[in-house]
């Protein structure tokens, strides 16, 4: 018997006349890890949709467990033992964890559910995989990584064979994330084949045993994690080097201060921070989740009402009008582009507009202008759409952040906060963003880069603010001596002093 769980062949599908899946291929082992890597706009998600039954192949041959397997729905995979966990969990927020976990093959004792059978068959997969909640608590109660492994125990219900998993750990810490690898390397251990997409290259090195590289819809090649290398595994997503070294910033007026925020208090989340920043500067936010960099944002902003403190723009006091602040310049760029940087079902040249009416409307929407105005940010920040027309729920996630970037570009605003500007996206469509920034300052604007990715804050920011719970600990000077360690020592530090 083949060692193979999975081989995909020749994988060919198309959109519209554009192909996005080219004579692709994909073979996982049984008990491996199989990183599968690429850009956003790659082609991951629609190769994964296809083995999952979601989009019907064109071309090419799918072969699971020995038997190759013809077009079919997506119940009928699930039941020949594949299962897919995509960012979007798949679960009803208002059922339990065990009603979720067996939503679609339920106990009947004759005419009624066998709620008790449930519930103890529930906690047994529960059990298996370390999710220590009652079976009967609802899904809309419990964190996101609880709901990842809710969905983990649906998989393993089901007889899972092959497990995939899409960015598993983009909202979850990083205990949460230790948490996971070692319920992963449990599956791997019971002979469970396991495809992991995932952004993060140092969890590739981590929980990964060989990894599949696509490029613009093509297979680039494969190869052991153990015989590769970081920069080689980028050069082979991208097509070219990209570089993680901190670019000298010369467009910095340390004279001009365009934000000033002083004892600045939100709640218990946000507690008498104060920091200037300057015009051409990069100002990054380092911290652990719930540090309060969000919510020190939104508070500046003024989606958040302050209880204390003054936010003085270019000299003068604003208040907590949110619209009036954007309409002064001072805009912010969501962690969550999905719920609030977009529409989804709206067309990217409607996103653009969005925010950005009264330049389009001389009385009543100009749709022409609207559309070219979209086409020129479309082409000059590389963002892969079919059209300026195309629903933003179309995209790939460095394409719909791109999205909220052009619509924030159009606005011409004077301070821009960018709040985890590449989180969920790859390295290459990262670099992109990078440089957009850079264009940002070299035009005199300036920026605030919320980010937990300290690699990303030592590369872009001027200097770092360093948040814990809730206050601002100490802003650093990123003068090339600055290292993750330095950041982490005060990051870590707080924690264990809540911990206290």
């Amino acid at each position: 018997m083949s060692e193979n769980i999975l081989e995909m062949k020749h994988i060919t599908k198309s959109f519209f006349g554009v192909n996005v899946l080219k004579d692709t291929q994909l073979t996982v082992k049984k008990g491996q890890v199989h990183i599968l890597l690429g850009e956003n706009g790659a082609g991951k998600s629609t190769l994964i949709k296809i083995l999952s039954g979601a989009y019907a192949r064109e071309e090419g041959t799918v072969v699971f467990d020995g038997e190759e397997l013809p077009q079919m729905p997506p119940g009928d995979v699930i039941k020949k033992g594949i299962s897919v966990i995509y960012q979007e969990f798949n679960l009803v927020p208002e059922m339990s964890v065990y009603e979720n976990i067996f939503l679609g093959k339920e106990y009947s004792n004759g005419i009624k559910v066998d709620h008790k059978r449930e519930i103890k068959e529930a906690k047994e997969y529960m059990d298996r995989i370390g999710l220590d909640v009652n079976p009967k608590t609802l899904i809309s109660r419990i964190s996101v990584a609880k709901k990842q492994l809710v969905e983990i125990a649906k998989a393993i219900s089901n007889d899972v064979k092959l497990l995939v998993l899409d960015e598993p750990t983009a909202a979850i810490t990083d205990k949460e994330t230790e948490m996971l690898f070692e319920i992963i390397r449990e599956l791997k251990s019971q002979g469970i084949g396991i495809i992991y997409i995932s952004h993060r290259m140092s969890e590739l090195f981590e929980i990964g045993d060989v990894c599949t590289v696509m490029r613009d819809g093509e297979y680039v090649g494969t190869v052991n994690i153990k015989d590769t290398t970081e920069d080689e595994l980028t050069e082979m997503m991208v097509g070219r080097k990209v570089s993680f070294e901190k670019i000298e910033n010369k467009n910095i007026d340390r004279e001009d201060v365009v934000l000033s925020v002083k004892d600045l208090g939100y709640k218990d989340l946000v507690k008498n921070v104060s920091f200037e920043l300057h015009r051409g500067e990069i100002l990054g936010f380092a911290g652990l989740v719930g540090a309060g960099r969000t919510e020190t944002a939104k508070t500046i902003i003024g989606d958040y009402k302050k209880d204390r403190g003054t936010v003085l723009y270019k000299g003068k006091e604003i208040g907590t009008n949110l619209s009036e602040n954007i309409k002064n310049g001072i805009v912010y760029l969501s962690e969550d582009r999905k719920d609030e940087g977009l529409i989804l079902m709206h067309s990217v040249a409607e996103n653009i507009a969005l925010p950005n009416l009264d330049k389009l409307c001389r009385p009543f929407l100009n749709r022409r202008k609207e559309r070219k105005t979209a086409r020129e940010y479309v082409d000059s920040l590389k963002i892969k759409t079919f059209s300026e027309l195309t629903d933003a729920k179309n995209l790939s996630g460095g394409n719909q952040q791109k999205v909220v970037i052009a619509k924030w570009l159009y606005s011409d605003a004077d301070v821009y906060i960018f709040d985890e500007p590449t989180r969920g996206i790859d390295v290459g469509a990262r670099d992109e963003i990078y440089n957009i920034m850079y264009e940002l300052i070299k035009k005199k604007a300036s920026i605030i880069m919320i980010s937990s990715d300290l690699v990303e804050v030592l590369k872009m920011s001027d200097r770092v603010a360093v948040m814990g719970g809730g206050e601002l600990r100490a802003i650093l000077d990123n003068d090339g001596e600055l290292t993750q360690q330095d950041i982490l020592k005060i990051e870590l530090a707080e924690e264990v002093k809540d911990e206290k």
